[in-house]
């Protein structure tokens, strides 16, 4: 991806997660993205295409993210428990704006099977891992202990954006782990 492409997309996907999914024009890119007007339209002709490029690039900063938190070994739950415990403070601070492009883009997904099938696949990696971890921990049934876990770090992650207040106590998080593993 070029220089200008990636100002382009880092910029929507900033625009998505501080403003919302109206906010994503080719104009309000380039204002954004401090780039000479037309540039988003010459990269991206249509709407549609620029936000294939804004998912392709949410899927590029997802691996980078994850490369980045995730580099240590999950041995055992506790592990785990901080490993999501590290995710959701991650998601909801440092990668916040990130998070709500995400969720804007989720929005679209459920309107558009084109980003909802990109979203999938980022959400079908995470699924692989998660499911590979609790395999590894003995999960007896490691599929139902991932959706499990996925969808009780999707509601703590969603409640960390809207009530930053909040948090999960750390000892809550573990007991979860514990019972989907168990």
């Amino acid at each position: 991806m070029s220089h200008t492409r990636i100002r382009a997309v880092d910029a929507a996907l900033t625009l998505l997660g501080t403003e919302g999914i109206h906010a994503l024009t080719h104009g309000r890119v380039d204002a954004a993205a401090g780039l000479p007007k037309g540039s988003a339209s010459n990269h991206f002709r249509t709407r549609a295409a620029l936000i294939r490029g804004v998912v392709e690039r949410l899927e590029e900063k997802d691996r980078e993210i994850w490369a980045t938190l995730y580099d240590v070994s999950l041995a055992d739950d506790g592990h785990l428990a901080e490993a999501l415990t590290g995710y959701v403070t991650a998601a909801t601070t440092t990668y916040r704006v990130l998070t709500s492009a995400r969720y804007a883009l989720a929005v679209e997904g459920a309107h558009n099977p084109e980003v909802g099938a990109s979203l999938a696949r980022g959400a079908e990696a995470l699924h692989r891992w998660t499911a590979r971890i609790a395999r590894d921990l003995g999960a007896p049934d490691p599929e139902a202990a991932t959706r499990t876990l996925t969808a009780y770090v999707d509601g703590l992650v969603m409640r960390g954006l809207t009530r930053p207040d909040l948090a999960e106590p750390p000892a809550q998080v573990l007991r979860v782990v514990r019972a989907c593993l168990r």
